[in-house]
């Protein structure tokens, strides 16, 4: 059956194939074929033709806004002030002010605002000893912004403004006060204190960290110079101009200021007592009078702590001790009046090297031991005063060295040995005073010579040899003494025949010698009435 259907379907396929020929053929039969025309010249070639591209549309992305700048930034003690630019972006949206703690500190918003003219933002809570770092981003309404370049504060590089001591003083205390000091980077001030002008060894006494402390209270052992340091914030400093403390002290009932005080004058005022240790505290004092009054005790050693001091005048009170040799110390001593109280001990010799000093008083007392050699040291002595004590050795030939000596007066002591002829180098000596000593020898001729001598008293010594007539021929002699000695021999006939002049004499003395001699003619009694009597007695 299989083999049946295949058979068939060949059949089939021959017949359509044979149909569709047939009718193509036929089609061609009823359609003849149409005449081809005669072919046309080629044309000629056309210009291309030109392309005009259309241009392209840009697309323009929005801008970020300018870049501005920090103007300043400015701090005083309460507050910071940071200024920026004012935005000129036309689509502006908001500022926005960051902060950094040092260069590379943490970014962060500390201000925002969408108001354009805001440019000023003040701060009260900032650490000005640390970089604050700031600058400006600004933001516009596309959502783009920008920021300027970091500023900062200007860091403090000189010292604070220094404060000024303004007064220093009290009555019963001592009051320090200085200005307030207005540099916007103060920390504190500190109070110094010394106890020379120049503040060396100076000690810092007191700290105050707040501005408006500018008083300070004192208690009255606190007498020195003072100074005020300003430190500032970062470590910076500077000092206050130097003032002595000043205040009232009281002594014997009478209110005296410690600076402005230069001289004391109370003498004969009947004062009982020693002098008082707080004296030393008148650093300015320069004069100081207490003779004749009833003073007693020894001499406090605050007095030379009186470094100003030029006239120390104590005669005729009731001290006692030894005259200190402290007393050096006070290298502006001019003179010093002791005379007529109880001292006693050693003459110091450092009393020999005040090199200013002019006057030395210290009759009356009862000292003992040596005049030093140091006494040449004294260019500038003028007057010397030593009489009544109880003095030994002999009279030191450097005495000769105080070439301005007008007085010398050694007499009433137990000075032994030969008048040194170096004294007479002194030649502007007045007065010259050697009674009742032990002193022995014949009188040097150069002592007789010295020519502004109008005092000499040599009486109640041992001195022996001729008197040199020389000493007639001083014109300005008017006070001779030189009784009581062992002078055996005067030139009378050269005496007679210097010619000198008899009634410028107002005591001549010369009783109580071994003269043998006789008067000569030339003498009249009433003016040589001492002599004839000393001769007359011998014979």
């Amino acid at each position: 059956m299989f083999e049946i259907f295949k058979y068939q379907d060949k059949r089939f396929r021959f017949h359509f194939l044979s149909i569709w020929i047939l009718l193509y053929f036929w089609k061609c039969a009823s359609n003849p074929p149409i005449p081809q025309p005669e072919p046309l010249p080629e044309p000629l070639p056309e210009p291309e033709p030109v392309v005009i591209i259309p241009d392209t549309v840009k697309i323009i992305p929005p801008s970020p806004p300018k870049e501005i700048s920090i103007i300043s930034v400015k701090y005083n003690i309460n507050n910071m002030e940071i200024q920026w630019e004012k935005s000129i972006d036309p689509n502006f949206d908001e500022y926005r002010l960051l902060q950094s703690i040092g260069f590379k500190g943490t970014q962060d918003t500390i201000f925002s605002s969408k108001n354009i003219n805001d440019i000023t933002l003040t701060l009260e809570n900032f650490d000005p000893t640390k970089e604050n770092f700031f600058w400006i981003n600004v933001k516009n309404t596309t959502g783009l912004h920008t920021s300027g370049e970091k500023s900062t504060h200007e860091l403090e590089i000189k010292p604070p403004i220094s404060s000024s001591l303004k007064t220093v003083e009290g009555k019963y205390d001592l009051k320090v006060q200085w200005s307030l000091n207005k540099d916007v980077d103060f920390d504190q001030y500190i109070l110094m204190r010394s106890k020379t002008e120049n503040m060396s060894n100076k000690e810092e006494i007191e700290t105050f960290l707040v501005r408006e402390d500018t008083t300070h209270i004192l208690s009255l052992d606190s007498i020195y110079y003072y100074q005020i340091k300003t430190k500032d914030i970062w470590g910076l400093e500077s000092l206050s101009n130097i003032i002595r403390g000043d205040y009232n002290i009281s002594l014997w009932g009478k209110e005296y200021s410690m600076v402005e005080t230069k001289k004391i004058d109370l003498s004969n005022q009947k004062l009982f007592g020693s002098i008082p240790s707080e004296i030393g505290r008148l650093l300015n004092l320069e004069i100081l009078f207490l003779q004749n009054n009833f003073l007693s005790g020894s001499l406090p050693n605050q007095l030379w702590d009186l470094k100003n001091l030029r006239i120390l005048n104590i005669s005729k009170n009731q001290f006692r001790g030894n005259v200190p040799s402290e007393i050096h110390q006070v290298e502006s001593l001019n003179e010093i009046w002791f005379s007529g109280n109880n001292f006693s001990g050693s003459l110091p010799f450092q009393i020999f090297t005040i090199k200013n000093i002019t006057h030395i008083n210290l009759s009356n007392n009862q000292l003992t031991g040596h005049i030093s050699e140091s006494v040449a040291n004294l260019k500038n002595l003028v007057y010397l005063n030593l009489f009544d004590n109880k003095l030994v050795g002999s009279i030191p030939a450097e005495l000769g060295e105080c070439s301005r000596l007008e007085f010398l007066s050694l007499g009433r002591n137990n000075l032994s040995g030969t008048i040194p002829p170096e004294i007479s180098k002194a030649s502007q000596l007045e007065s010259i005073a050697l009674f009742e000593n032990q002193l022995s020898g014949e009188i040097p001729i150069e002592i007789l010579e010295l020519k502004n001598l109008v005092y000499l008293g040599l009486f109640g010594n041992q001195f022996k040899g001729e008197l040199s007539n020389e000493i007639f021929k001083n014109a300005n002699l008017s006070y001779l003494r030189i009784n009581n000695n062992k002078l055996q021999k005067v030139n009378y006939d050269s005496l007679c025949a210097s010619g000198y002049n008899w009634d410028n004499s107002i005591y001549f003395d010369l009783s109580d010698n071994d003269f043998r001699d006789s008067i000569p003619d030339c003498f009249s009694e009433p003016v040589f009435y001492e002599i004839y009597t000393s001769f007359k007695n011998k014979n």
